[in-house]
């Protein structure tokens, strides 16, 4: 049986599940649940884990149950780590002088292309190469790949 397609999630997707947020929740809940059901690898890197906690949501009243969810779903074992290592730092720096990324998301890409991600998903148009092929990465906007299961 054939690997699943290899997605790299930006963390606006997973905070746009978690958060709900209007017009972007279906997509981010179709893809992660995808990854959960094996119809596509999702890999992620160690940097998103620490964006996603550190983001508003988390630090709202309802901050207990936000990190309660953050903390199961990261947990699940269908996540494909990448971690922010030396190697990984340089290769951001690279691109982020090739690209005019800022360093999170030099790292992000970096990251993507270390998981040999088909393709890098996000909702920062502004400052990602949207449409672009980076060393064998196509960056985009995020898309929909499945029926969705996870809760909102």
């Amino acid at each position: 049986m054939p690997e699943p397609p290899r997605f790299y999630l930006d963390s606006n997707i997973y905070l746009a599940w978690i958060s709900g947020e209007e017009g972007r929740v279906e997509t981010a809940r179709e893809l992660l649940t995808a990854g959960e059901n094996r119809r596509l690898t999702i890999v992620t890197s160690t940097l998103v884990y620490a964006e996603v906690c550190g983001h508003g949501e988390v630090r709202s009243p309802e901050a207990e149950e936000v990190d309660n969810k953050i903390r199961t779903f990261f947990e699940h074992g269908f996540l494909r780590w990448i971690e922010v290592d030396l190697p990984t730092a340089r290769h951001a720096r690279v691109l982020s002088r090739g690209y005019g990324l800022r360093g999170a998301d030099a790292v992000h890409l970096a990251s993507a292309i270390r998981g040999k991600a088909e393709r890098f998903m996000t909702w920062d148009v502004k400052d990602f190469p949207i449409g672009k092929v980076v060393e064998g990465v196509t960056v985009q906007e995020p898309v929909a790949y499945g029926q969705g299961t996870l809760p909102v």
